[in-house]
C-alpha cells in the first residue's frame, strides 16, 4: 500500500514538472513594437493626494482610487464602471486627475 501511494505521488509530481516547462521553439514576434504603458496614477478622495502606486493615504488612511475609476463619496468603495454603490446605493462619482499646481493667479 505504502508503495502505491509513493508511485501515485512521484507520478503526479514528475506530471507537474513537465507541466511546467517552457516551450523551447519561440513563436514568431510581431514587427511593431509594443505601445508603451502609461503609469497610472492614484488620488485620495478625501484631500487630493495623488500616488504612482496603490495603497493607503497617508494623511487619511483612506485607499487611494486609480484616476479613471469611479467611487462613492460616503463609503469609499471603487468600481471601474460608472453606477450606484453596492454598499449605500449613492450614486458613484468619476475620479479626475489632479489639476496642474503651478499655475500662478
Amino acid at each position: 500500500m505504502k508503495s502505491l501511494i509513493a508511485a501515485i505521488l512521484f507520478t503526479s509530481l514528475s506530471l507537474g514538472v513537465f507541466a511546467q516547462s517552457k516551450p523551447t521553439a519561440k513563436a514568431s514576434t510581431p514587427t511593431t513594437a509594443p505601445a508603451k504603458k502609461v503609469a497610472d496614477s492614484y488620488r485620495c478622495p478625501i484631500c487630493g493626494y495623488t500616488g504612482l502606486k496603490t495603497g493607503d493615504c497617508p494623511k487619511d488612511k483612506i485607499g487611494l482610487v486609480k484616476v479613471g475609476d469611479y467611487y462613492c463619496p460616503e463609503c469609499y468603495m471603487t468600481n471601474a464602471k460608472a453606477g450606484k454603490c453596492t454598499m449605500c446605493g449613492v450614486d458613484m462619482k468619476k475620479m479626475e486627475a489632479a489639476a496642474p499646481s503651478g499655475t500662478k493667479k
